[in-house]
């Protein structure tokens, strides 16, 4: 029974993987990207990379599907208020079709940074529009923000979950409550592939959508410490320049050449936000403290500008 199981899920994961990659290297051969040659170099580097970013993307949606029924442990989740902290709460928000359990790793390594207070929201991608769920957002926000005390949070999500940031910080009272945010793998131009997703949901982060096009006239508070994360290898946000922002005050940073849920399980990815949080949130003091500045992180930040 348990390799029955074990082989649906392998099955799901490489037949998942293997359609997205054939579409990603369809779109990088016809649109390419900047980042593709620098992460891909040589010619056949996007072959191998292609072949690189399948195995990644299998093994990581292998462990999503196996850690999944923990998202619905609410208790693992949800941290009770204390008025004494040494760092900020932090909200965290999964992508379309997950939940709270996406957020394991960042979880342990935000506890070893000092962060007491992680807040990981599980929401219903299938019964809810976007506005709806961003409403829904806003209000985890106040409730996150009491969990020290009132102090502002930090704000994180991947995928969807980071359109949903984007339209939260942008209601000034919500802004308020957050001091920094960053968003992983976001659909910022929306993606292709979302004409395949199941639900209404899924489908309105069409590639340059209506939904799309009005969380791109959002503003957000252009002082507040903010970082746009994507990987070059990215195979369910097509095309690869739909994963980056044109908003001013935004830092973008390449990860490594990586699929798009193992942005979630990648060490020196989440090692990349935690060395974003040491520069934006005041004395954080990481134990597996994260390359600084010029130090060989080796990714590239590019600040967007007016």
């Amino acid at each position: 029974m348990l390799l029955t199981f074990l082989l649906c899920i392998l099955g799901a994961g490489t037949t998942i993987s293997g359609l997205t990659y054939i579409f990603f290297w369809y779109e990088a051969a016809n649109t390419p990207h900047p980042s593709h040659p620098r992460a891909c170099p040589g010619t056949k580097g996007l072959l191998w990379c292609v072949v690189a970013g399948f195995l990644s993307s299998v093994s990581s949606q292998l462990m999503a599907y196996l850690t999944y029924p923990v998202g619905f442990a609410k208790k693992l989740w949800k941290p009770a208020p204390s008025p004494h902290c040494t760092r900020p709460p932090v909200l965290l928000i999964h992508g379309l079709y997950h939940n709270a359990s996406a957020w394991y790793l960042y979880k342990w390594m935000l506890r070893r940074c000092g962060y007491e207070k992680i807040f990981c929201l599980s929401y219903n991608t299938v019964k809810y529009d976007f506005w709806e769920l961003a409403e829904q957002i806003k209000g985890v926000v106040r409730e996150a923000a009491g969990l020290c005390g009132g102090e502002p949070i930090v704000l994180m999500g991947h995928s969807m979950g980071g359109l949903l940031v984007r339209a939260a910080i942008a209601d000034p009272d919500t802004a308020k409550l957050v001091q920094a945010v960053a968003i992983l793998g976001a659909p910022n131009h929306g993606s292709k592939l979302a004409a395949l997703a199941f639900g209404s949901l899924g489908r309105s982060i069409i590639h340059n959508g209506p939904l799309i096009t009005r969380i791109n006239q959002l503003k957000s508070p252009p002082d507040m410490p903010k970082l746009n994360l994507f990987s070059p290898l990215d195979n369910m946000v097509l095309p690869t320049s739909s994963l980056e922002i044109s908003e001013p005050g935004w830092i973008q940073a390449e990860t490594a050449p990586i699929s798009h849920v193992s942005m979630l399980y990648h060490l020196p990815t989440v090692r990349l936000v935690m060395e974003f949080l040491d520069e934006a949130v005041p004395q954080t003091d990481c134990e597996d403290s994260p390359a600084r500045p010029g130090g060989g992180a080796g990714f590239k930040r590019q600040a967007v500008s007016a």
